[in-house]
């Protein structure tokens, strides 16, 4: 058996057998996703209409870390799908100023993400919300079943859905939690026809299988380049992708590839000059051809004052020499291009990959990168006051 082309034997001497079959796994567990969000169609939709038909509800969207990063990436589809004032808040932001981000008189349903369902400020920040807010109620999205969040959530105003187990990556870095949880935040959008999405589902699986395995010498190629700084821009939804993708390089290099993220507009102003002979920057261009006009003219602008930098392209139907980038990772033709929202899903894949195999290259073990302990799964240390 092998994951991103290496044998399962090597991957256990190398410390990064976890890892690569959680990134390989993710397309199976979307479906997986769909399958159990399509079975719980009935009483999640019953909680959605109950939670959202209250005068001027606000929907908050929160967890920490990697968590709060799908909140980023779902605040555009929730607020235009739904039609209601929605908000992207990491847990570690309301714990230290609850009542910045809560009102108390106003209904308020908090969709809380969350891997372990242990993290202490996820803990706090559901603890805090009832006590904040006079008409709550929550969602739960979580991969673990035997979390506190999971098992300590008891209200007729509350939901708890539990991805399948596949989702709950026993790795350091979240990869099929990430993405899964993303799904099923976006399949809550679309329960009112969520038997039709199937041919979605599959085209979304068949996205990524593809860059999983018609991608893989190129990404590995990538990840093996001489880069100490990288840089991941996202327009709208995929400023969320490109967030969690600096994340992943990040963590998975144990810090020695220092990264940041930005929208392509907001890198002009001053983050741009990161850029050097040492940096690498993905830009994940939008299928939204408006968008991508705005994206264009700043990978033209940097390519008029040559920097040195390695660059790729993501998304669909691209080519690298039209752009003048030196890789393109570019999405097979299927009905995602009709699904702008659910095709996110498939661009944070290339990060995932780069950063596992440059973990390797380093020396490092993918499943427990962080050398000196300075992070783990859960987050340790943190105490609530």
């Amino acid at each position: 058996m092998k994951y991103l082309n290496i044998p399962t034997r090597e991957l256990e001497r190398n410390g990064g057998y976890n890892t690569a079959k959680e990134i390989s796994s993710q397309p199976e567990m979307w479906l997986k996703t769909y399958e159990k969000v399509r079975d719980e169609k009935d009483p999640l939709s019953k909680f959605m209409e109950k939670a959202l038909r209250k005068n001027n509800p606000c929907v908050i969207l929160a967890g920490a870390g990697t968590s709060a990063f799908i909140g980023e990436a779902l605040v555009g589809p929730f607020q235009r799908r739904l039609k209601v004032s929605t908000k992207s808040i990491a847990t570690t932001d309301i714990i230290t100023h609850p009542e910045d981000y809560f009102i108390q008189s106003k209904p308020t349903l908090l969709i809380s993400f969350a891997r372990s369902g242990d993290s202490p400020e996820s803990l706090a920040t559901v603890k805090m919300a009832a006590d904040q807010c006079d008409d709550l109620y929550q969602l739960i999205i979580t991969c673990n079943v035997n979390g506190e969040l999971a098992i300590k959530t008891h209200s007729e105003n509350a939901y708890v859905f539990v991805l399948p187990e596949g989702t709950n990556d026993k790795s350091l870095a979240m990869t099929s939690s990430f993405s899964s949880m993303l799904l099923a935040g976006l399949l809550m959008l679309n329960l009112h026809r969520i038997e039709d999405m199937l041919p979605i589902m599959k085209s979304l699986n068949k996205c990524g299988n593809f860059i999983i395995k018609d991608h893989l010498s190129k990404l590995k190629s990538i990840a093996a380049l001489d880069f100490k700084r990288a840089v991941f821009l996202g327009s709208g939804p995929l400023f969320g992708i490109a967030h969690e993708s600096h994340l992943k390089v990040q963590e998975l290099s144990d810090g020695k590839v220092i990264c940041t993220y930005d929208s392509f507009l907001g890198f002009r102003h001053g983050p741009r000059a990161v850029v050097d002979e040492s940096t690498m920057i993905a830009y994940l261009i939008s299928v939204n051809s408006h968008v991508q006009r705005y994206e264009l003219d700043l990978i033209r602008s940097i390519n008029e004052s040559p920097t040195g930098a390695k660059s790729i392209a993501i998304g669909y139907n691209l080519d690298a020499e039209v752009l003048n980038t030196d890789f393109a990772i570019s999405f097979p033709e299927c009905e995602l291009i009709e699904a702008e929202d659910v095709m996110m899903v498939c661009y944070i894949l290339p990060a995932q990959i780069i950063g596992f195999y440059k973990s390797l290259e380093l020396g490092l073990e993918p499943d427990s990168p962080s050398k000196g302990g300075s992070i783990s799964r859960v987050v340790q240390g943190v105490t609530i006051y």
